[in-house]
């Protein structure tokens, strides 16, 4: 009997050990998962000119010192205007030589050498002197206009569109809480899964040279930019 009591009493505290082992186990929380978005656009605050000069020439150095002539002489413009050469930046440096394929052989076209320049500036109202200026010393291209915003703006314009963004993550959380029957909780986690900022680009015509380009690029009007942002946030639900 005295071996039987021990046993039981053994027993008892085998089960209740154990219980208290599945017990101390944590739940899976119920959660909500989900994703914020916006998308805001805002008016620009500085532009940027990609202007260049390209050249074909019999030998490599022909062409690329007619192509430091031209473009220095571009840069020299532009700062005689009042542009900072810190807002001048060489973008593209190409010298090759150019081939053709006739009569079952390659025959040599002589050497083209391409520079390309970044003009930026913060007055937008100075695009078309800058196209004007680069033509007068020799570009013989305008690739292209873009308007965007300062790093100072667009950090500013970041924090908005990821406020915007989040305040539309708790509203769907809501929502579904609310169809469920359940409320929110506290936020397990949050996690930005999205920023794009994206300039406006616009591309000169091809057609478009000298006076003509100038002409083009004075009509061109600065037009609004966009930023997007997606965030994800898991909300606990009880």
């Amino acid at each position: 009997m005295e071996m039987k009591k021990m046993l039981m009493a053994v027993f008892v505290i085998a089960l209740v050990a154990l219980t208290g082992c599945i017990q101390t186990q944590p739940n899976e929380d119920n959660t909500i998962n989900v994703q914020g978005s916006s998308e805001l656009t805002f008016k620009p605050d500085k532009a940027e000119v990609s202007a260049g000069f390209t050249v074909v020439k019999n030998t490599a150095a022909e062409a690329q010192n007619e192509a430091n002539t031209v473009i220095n002489a571009i840069i020299d413009g532009l700062r005689y205007k009042g542009i900072q050469e810190s807002d001048i930046q060489t973008d593209q440096l190409n010298l090759y030589e150019e081939m053709s394929w006739e009569n079952n052989n390659y025959v040599s076209k002589g050497w083209r050498a391409t520079q390309t320049l970044t003009i930026k500036t913060t007055d937008l109202t100075k695009v078309g002197t800058i196209v004007d200026i680069c033509t007068k010393n020799g570009a013989n291209q305008i690739n292209g206009i873009s308007f965007g915003l300062s790093d100072a703006k667009e950090q500013g314009y970041k924090q908005q569109a990821l406020a915007e963004a989040t305040k539309n993550a708790k509203s769907k959380a809501e929502i579904i809480a609310s169809s469920l029957g359940a409320q929110l909780g506290d936020i397990k986690s949050v996690s930005e899964s999205n920023y794009y900022y994206r300039p406006y680009m616009y591309a000169m015509s091809s057609k478009a040279v000298g006076a003509d380009m100038v002409q083009e690029a004075a009509n061109v009007l600065p037009s609004d930019v966009s930023i997007t942002a997606d965030i994800i946030i898991v909300y606990k639900i009880k």
